[in-house]
């Protein structure tokens, strides 16, 4: 493989950022297109089903789109009356935070002998400022602009298009290359629509699975309107890492600013969502959506970031299947290779932790001292 020169490299740094600056500008055309194209995989497996069947193809993706539509209509529409029967009374709330501050300025006072009236000015200039934030992002939280309902509304449209032209897409794709190339391209092609469905369907069943397991286990813990704090938490589980934490923090915040007496309760919450992620890990996902997509936490954590900064919480969302669709696409250009590797999380496996390992060596261990004794 040829070394680039400097130039080269100085080249595709320049044209990365005109790329990184376009996608930025033109976000608000391209975010709702990028989740089109994951939808559409979604949906993919049953529309070319319904074709089979002899369904005219338009029909078919006009019928499976309106499902969808009145699916995710209906769930909204489910939860949107759980969040209107949520109580913010912020005065009552307030009221509970200084009351658990007072206690915990005493605590303080007494172990640390720290002055009592500067840390209550401390902790009230915190809380005001808290609580203010609260009652302004909430108040503004549900306010759509023409830019969201234009964004929201042209998704089905771009949807229907895409499966629509799929084939001719295709072709089109096949037709840019070189005619020696045409046969590792559709190699890649079906590869990407095969992980991708597959992922894309598998992810669907995954959040159904862990709203099931995070609401059954906020019930038996007795958070109020647990099944809310359920679904969201799965929701933001598409988020890798970054929204398991909020998902679970949602809840044990709304149990501090609610409940009188809530550690305990925080304590229970902190533990289910540990053993749900654990389930999820280790054995929900891999079972469910395969071992296809493995890429190393840091290169997810950098592409997270990375995907915020250009395209806010949509480019988080994406982020993980992009990644995915890359990595098959490099693996199968030769020049591309090392990066393919480089994301993967192949190359560790003599540095990750066994627990068989472990276990063998403390049995040896014993062993010995037992000897020794």
């Amino acid at each position: 493989m040829k070394t680039p020169s400097l130039t080269q490299v100085a080249l595709f740094l320049f044209c990365s950022s005109i790329v990184i600056l376009g996608l930025i500008l033109a976000k608000n055309i391209l975010i709702p297109l990028a989740v089109s194209v994951f939808f559409a995989y979604l949906l993919y497996p049953v529309v070319e089903k319904i074709e089979h069947w002899g369904v005219q193809r338009g029909l078919a993706i006009f019928l499976i789109i309106l499902l969808a539509l009145a699916i995710i209509g209906t769930i909204i529409l489910l939860v949107s009356i759980r969040i209107s029967n949520l109580n913010f009374d912020f005065s009552q709330m307030k009221a509970q935070v200084d009351t658990k501050i007072d206690s915990l300025i005493a605590i303080l006072e007494e172990r640390l002998r720290l002055n009592s009236h500067t840390l209550d000015g401390y902790f009230n200039r915190i809380s005001e400022n808290v609580f203010k934030s609260w009652e302004t992002k909430l108040g503004t939280f549900f306010s759509a602009t023409t830019t969201t309902i234009f964004q929201v509304l042209i998704l089905p449209v771009y949807t229907f298009f895409l499966l629509f032209y799929r084939t001719k897409t295709a072709h089109f794709i096949i037709r840019l290359v070189r005619r020696k190339d045409r046969a590792k391209v559709v190699k890649i092609m079906r590869e990407v629509s095969h992980v991708t469905t597959r992922y894309m369907g598998g992810l669907l069943i995954v959040i159904l699975i862990l709203a099931v397991l995070n609401s059954i286990g906020l019930v038996i813990i007795g958070v109020p309107h647990a099944i809310l704090f359920g679904i969201g938490a799965a929701v933001l589980n598409l988020i890798p890492y970054i929204g398991t934490f909020v998902g679970g923090l949602l809840p044990v915040l709304y149990v501090f600013f609610t409940e009188q007496e809530p550690f305990q309760m925080i304590v229970q919450i902190f533990l289910l969502f540990w053993i749900v992620q654990l389930l999820e890990n280790n054995l929900i996902t891999p079972g469910i959506v395969g071992s296809n997509i493995k890429i190393n936490p840091f290169a997810i954590i950098f592409s997270l970031l990375l995907g915020n900064l250009i395209w806010g919480v949509a480019g988080m969302l994406i982020v993980v299947p992009l990644l995915a669709i890359l990595k098959i696409i490099m693996r199968n250009v030769e020049d591309l290779q090392p990066f393919a590797y480089l994301i993967s999380d192949r190359g560790v496996e003599n540095h990750k932790i066994r627990f068989n390992k472990w276990r063998n060596l403390l049995k040896r261990k014993n062993g010995e001292g037992g000897a020794n004794d």
